[in-house]
């Protein structure tokens, strides 16, 4: 293999696929980055044997062929060099001559045969959603997952179809995060009722990256026990989790006593401010509601206490509840409405968070013993 190509192409080549690459690896060869000639095209591809990942650049070819590299070395070389040509050549002994200028570097490489295979993106069954409502909808669900291996599909956010509707859900047993898509722009042929990983997620999150356009759209397929995603000339292709996701729908409470709409940001800065007298053996704060004010307060035992008070319109009876800081923290930063109703039953029950200004999106969050 000989190529020429742009050094800031490459560098954001290899930066979209080597974030996946576990430092730990079962198999020498996916440490590596996989280069490979297609066409006009040179294919960047990596892979942890759950998560694949692989892109295309555009390159001139002097002579076809493919090697897997180094990926972190790969990367660290190229960031360092000049924004000028490099050139790529592999000798027949396997032994990769990296050129830009008068620098010149020479790295071992792995024969393609030993590289996995990743499957193609064929588009016979995709369906398309906008890179906005995607980002919006694993930014919202991603940190309600479980990290509980013992309970697999719970390390997974449910993403499902019905009625042309995306939705996807993710709880693990303490709390619960909900969110509707809305309608997709065009029909899906097959219903989707899947888990995705979680580092499938953060993935997607990171391509998708700062682009928030309505109208940029991905593309997503689902084949047996895969799904790929194609942003641009990106694909993304993951193992799904087995497992029946729990019936969510029987946790979000469908009746409430007490409903309180409360300023988002105002909310939020008080949990902070009275969570750091939360200690781990007492990981809680409480919540007091009465006289048109919510209390909140902490007490750490050896530490001290702290209390805020937040000015309210309630005229109900006196109602105490705990909770976990963290649970509410995330929670309320992943809402972007100024303000949030805070639906509640009993101390021991279920409480939700909703977007005041969205109907699309839930949180429910279990209270904790006082």
């Amino acid at each position: 293999m000989k190529i020429i190509c742009s050094q800031i192409e490459l560098l954001k080549g290899v930066q979209s696929v080597q974030a996946i690459i576990s430092n730990r690896v079962s198999l020498p060869v996916l440490a590596n980055i996989l280069l490979e000639t297609q066409k006009n095209n040179l294919k960047i591809a990596a892979t942890d044997l759950e998560v694949g990942i692989k892109t295309e650049i555009p390159i001139e070819i002097i002579k076809e062929g493919s090697i897997t590299i180094p990926a972190k070395m790969l990367f660290d070389i190229i960031r360092e060099l000049p924004e000028q040509e490099i050139q790529i050549e592999v000798t027949l002994e396997g032994k990769v001559i990296l050129s830009c200028g008068k620098i010149v570097f020479k790295i071992m490489g792995l024969p393609k045969d030993e590289f996995p295979i990743i499957p193609d993106f064929t588009e016979e069954n995709a369906f398309t959603i906008s890179r906005a409502t995607l980002k919006n909808m694993v930014q919202k669900t991603i940190f309600a997952i479980s990290n509980d291996e013992t309970r697999y599909v719970l390390t997974g956010v449910l993403m499902q179809t019905s009625n042309n509707t995306i939705e996807m859900v993710a709880t693990d047993g303490r709390r619960l995060a909900y969110i509707n898509g809305g309608k997709l722009r065009e029909g899906i042929k097959n219903q989707l009722n899947v888990v995705i990983p979680s580092k499938t997620l953060r993935e997607i999150n990171r391509l998708i990256g700062e682009k928030d356009d309505a109208n940029d759209m991905v593309k997503i397929e689902l084949a047996e026990n895969q799904i790929a995603y194609k942003f641009d000339s990106t694909i993304l292709i993951s193992r799904l989790i087995e497992g029946k996701f729990p019936n969510y729908k029987q946790v979000i409470p469908k009746e409430h006593s007490t409903e309180l709409v409360l300023n988002t940001a105002k909310f939020l800065s008080a949990i902070k401010r009275i969570s750091l007298l939360a200690t781990e053996k007492a990981e809680s704060i409480k919540l007091e509601l009465a006289n048109n004010k919510a209390i909140i307060s902490s007490m750490a035992q050896g530490l001290g206490e702290a209390q805020e008070e937040m000015e309210i319109d309630y005229k109900g009876s006196t109602f105490e509840a705990a909770y976990n800081p963290k649970y509410l923290i995330e929670a309320l930063k992943s809402i972007t409405a100024t303000n949030i109703i805070l639906e509640l039953s009993n101390p021991m029950g279920p409480g939700v968070i909703r977007p005041q200004s969205d109907e699309e999106y839930l949180y429910v969050i279990m209270p904790m013993r006082l």
